[in-house]
């Protein structure tokens, strides 16, 4: 295996590591979205309709997490790039990801099983559960995305890994959505704790198969400490925070990042709101259905987004895919036909599959001019800042929810509601993620601005001074 700077100062094309390096780090997708949807879906319903926690109060925990989240995820992707005693032996990303992986995992059972029902009590619970469940999420996933555009140096590789971990998320997705309507009877508490119990032993199976993707080999280690090494003066995380957001193509993605997690959460977090209330039905196999419908188109379109993104670039096709995902959705907000929401569901999530697949390449284009800016491999400090705005949407998720079923009358665990309650569910579920999408669409059209040629040519200069 080479991967020093070639004589010709051409970019390097060929595959740095096995197909079981590739396939094990991808798997990191699954344990992105596993329990993370699984959350998201669940949390929200879970405290407002079957503890009947205010849903001001659960507003005030998620925004108070939000602030948190504000500082966590920057600052510990700072305090990861450095340098510590593990570095020589393990590598500057690997132990930290072992470490939150697994504690995330177990911590994500807690958020289920509450000691309290007093308003004040479950509060509280919710609150603290939030802050660890986000801290260590964080630490994990911030060093899982930091060590991609470092240890995939070529478009070529960088595609197929993303493609793989493409593939893996969308796993995560389906059967984060699909496993626990299984155990869960709605109105039985004890059946979210189980169905939590599942979820965490199955990440926990997973989290293994990622670790020979995530170990970082003697050529890295040394390349990362050299790295370090040369840097003549430590750089304040303020001073380093400050860079990172002034660079038009990074927060470009950002944006649009926060546009497509936002529309993500609201959407599926409206899952079990929809399927009760619009379509009429407690069916868990129902919300099933929409889940396999959405994972099938997806997978399906992998292939064509793959061949596109090599083919025209990876900003072409990551926008290409947008415009008619956004516009596909607005039949939703009418109607609640089972078989014309798959069908739309289907046409949806074959356009969007290009953000699946093509977000991390996108994403690593940006954080390489960043590098080649700097003269430094801060990774960590940028997924931070990354992991930050997707983090925001659950805060968005929240304070929509809050407002939105404040002002039209929900009526939490009630058997019916009002027709103003259920245009509410509409709008959550339909306007404000299509709203979101559209800002984030035009920011990364009139903003990005990483050709395949400037993608090629900053590569070529990484190579030519050794970063």
């Amino acid at each position: 295996m080479n991967s020093q700077p070639n004589s010709n100062n051409t970019e390097i094309d060929e595959m740095q590591y096995s197909s079981k390096i590739h396939l094990s780090y991808g798997m990191g997708g699954f344990i992105v979205n596993f329990i993370m949807i699984a959350f998201i879906v669940r949390t929200i319903f879970f405290y407002e309709n079957e503890l009947y926690l205010s849903i001001t109060l659960i507003g005030i925990a998620f925004f108070i997490f939000g602030a948190w989240n504000m500082i966590n995820d920057p600052l510990l992707g700072y305090l990861c790039d450095r340098k510590t005693r593990l570095t020589e032996r393990w590598g500057r990303r690997f132990p930290w990801f072992i470490i939150g992986a697994f504690i995330y995992s177990l911590t994500y059972l807690l958020i289920f099983i509450i000691p309290f029902r007093d308003q004040l009590g479950m509060f509280f619970w919710l609150l603290i559960t939030l802050i660890i469940f986000e801290l260590f999420y964080s630490l994990w996933q911030i060093n899982w995305l930091s060590i991609y555009p470092d240890k995939f140096r070529s478009q070529k590789e960088r595609t197929k890994v993303s493609s793989l971990g493409a593939l893996a998320g969308l796993l995560g997705v389906a059967v984060g959505i699909i496993l626990p309507p299984l155990f869960i009877k709605y109105g039985d508490i004890d059946s979210y704790i189980l169905a939590a119990f599942i979820l965490m032993i199955i990440n926990l199976l997973f989290t293994f198969l990622v670790i020979p993707g995530m170990r970082e080999n003697e050529e890295l280690i040394a390349r990362e400490i050299r790295i370090i090494e040369q840097q003549t003066q430590k750089e304040s995380f303020w001073r380093a925070l400050k860079f990172a957001i002034k660079q038009k193509n990074f927060m470009a993605y950002n944006i649009f990042y926060i546009g497509s997690q936002v529309s993500l959460v609201l959407v599926l977090s409206s899952l079990p709101f929809w399927t009760i209330y619009i379509i009429g039905t407690r069916d868990p196999n129902v919300e099933m259905m929409i889940a396999a419908t959405y994972i099938f188109g997806s997978v399906l379109s992998i292939p064509l987004w793959f061949k596109l993104g090599r083919k025209y670039g990876n900003r072409k096709c990551f926008m290409i895919g947008a415009v008619p995902s956004i516009i596909l959705s607005i039949p939703l907000l009418f109607i609640s036909d089972v078989m014309l929401i798959l069908i739309i569901i289907l046409a949806t999530s074959i356009a969007g599959g290009a953000v699946n697949t093509l977000m991390y390449p996108c994403l690593s284009d940006a954080i390489d001019e960043l590098v080649l800016k700097s003269g430094e491999r801060k990774e960590g400090i940028y997924s931070g800042i990354r992991t930050f705005f997707g983090r925001s949407a659950i805060i968005i998720q929240a304070l929509v929810f809050t407002i939105v079923h404040q002002l039209t009358g929900y009526r939490a665990g009630a058997a019916t509601q009002t027709p103003l309650a259920l245009w509410g569910i509409r709008v959550i579920m339909v306007l404000i993620p299509m709203f979101f999408s559209i800002v984030g669409f035009l920011v990364m059209w009139l903003v990005y601005d990483l050709t395949p040629n400037k993608v090629r040519e900053n590569k070529i200069l990484l190579q030519k001074h050794g970063l």
